[in-house]
């Protein structure tokens, strides 16, 4: 089996990773689940046969020193779907995670996200930033709030990612892609560049550093729209992380220029619901006079009360959770799983004896 069939396969079996490692047969994760493929053990020429047939010249040149390096590219099979690789070293021999992304892009409406998230996108300027775990679904979200803006305005949109994930063809905006390694040596100059492209709208594949998160700030802050995700749990640690990598010299500026801009957080959990497919949940927090105050003061912590009143539309992750269990969309169990507050949770749903697993901490 060549990689391009593996690949195929994985595709047909609706996986969302399939993993690679030397020494052993391939696996996909299904439904939440990693399953090996009755196949025989990988030998490591085999993978590096692998590697080189999908991966970058540069990558393919020398696997070692990028396996060590840690490394990601992307690789396209029109008509099937893109990949978004990782290579890793295991034991000194290669290992692949395979992001599997498909080429239709779902609206806003077919996730079933809330309102918010399509008013957020519709702000047309200041600071809106994704959050969750790695696997989480953000760059999925992401794509449904790009093709939402790309079908209802006339813009320039300008993607930095690494590696780029969702292609967004032309509708009634300009959309322009650019990859870090390939079309930018790095995020911050990449944004430096698109400042002087006239974007109106600037996706940042993420905000990693100090340097990306200031011009960042400074391209929201001068009236541009910025869409960007952040490693954080919840709506509140995303503010935390983001100020966390601005240097102390500059906080005080950070601060106040994350006050001005910021339209709104958008923090996202997977569940799987009863029809084995995963489901966005999400904490919305919306960007407003009281959490600008709530910012300026330091008094992130206060921010999850302040969310928990639902005020215009803003919800903590359980409460979105109970929405879903209600409509029908999980069970009582799968909600829990991922509940911030599980024993809470449990009486809301009426199973207040369930046995609960404490979430693993940030």
């Amino acid at each position: 089996m060549t990689i391009d069939q593996l690949l195929k396969f994985s595709v047909d079996q609706q996986a969302s990773d399939l993993h690679l490692q030397t020494g052993s047969p391939p696996r996909l994760r299904i439904t939440g689940q990693v399953r090996e493929i009755e196949s025989p053990p990988l030998g490591d020429d085999q993978l590096r046969q692998f590697i080189r047939a999908i991966a970058p010249r540069a990558v393919g040149d020398d696997i070692n020193v990028a396996m060590v390096r840690g490394h990601d590219f992307a690789y396209a099979m029109p008509g099937v779907a893109r990949f978004r690789c990782n290579l890793y070293s295991h034991l000194g021999s290669p290992g692949l995670v395979v992001r599997l992304i498909l080429p239709k892009i779902r609206t806003l409406e077919e996730l079933h996200l809330p309102p918010l998230l399509a008013e957020l996108a519709a702000a047309r300027r200041g600071l809106v930033l994704m959050s969750g775990a790695t696997g989480s679904g953000k760059s999925t979200t992401l794509a449904a709030l790009v093709d939402l803006l790309n079908s209802t305005y006339h813009l320039k949109i300008l993607t930095i990612e690494d590696p780029v994930e969702y292609e967004h063809a032309a509708k009634k905006s300009l959309v322009s892609h650019v990859e870090v390694g390939r079309d930018t040596p790095s995020f911050d100059h990449g944004l430096r560049q698109a400042m002087r492209q006239a974007p109106d709208v600037i996706l940042v594949g993420e905000l990693r550093d100090a340097e990306t998160v200031q011009m960042a700030l400074r391209a929201a802050d001068t009236g541009h729209q910025v869409l960007a995700t952040v490693h954080a749990s919840n709506a509140p640690q995303t503010i935390e992380r983001l100020l966390a990598m601005v240097p102390p010299a500059v906080l005080a500026i950070a601060r106040q220029q994350l006050a001005a801009a910021l339209v709104g957080i958008v923090s996202q959990r997977l569940t799987v619901g009863k029809d084995a497919m995963h489901w966005p949940v999400v904490e919305l927090l919306r960007g407003d006079s009281v959490t600008a105050k709530y910012i300026m003061e330091d008094r992130i912590g206060d921010l999850a009360d302040y969310i928990a009143t639902r005020e215009r539309g803003m919800q903590t992750f359980d409460q979105h959770l109970l929405e879903r269990y209600q409509s029908g969309v999980v069970s009582g169990v799968q909600a829990l799983a991922v509940a911030t507050n599980p024993e809470a949770l449990a009486l809301e749903i009426r199973m207040p004896h369930a046995v609960v697993q404490e979430r693993p901490r940030p």
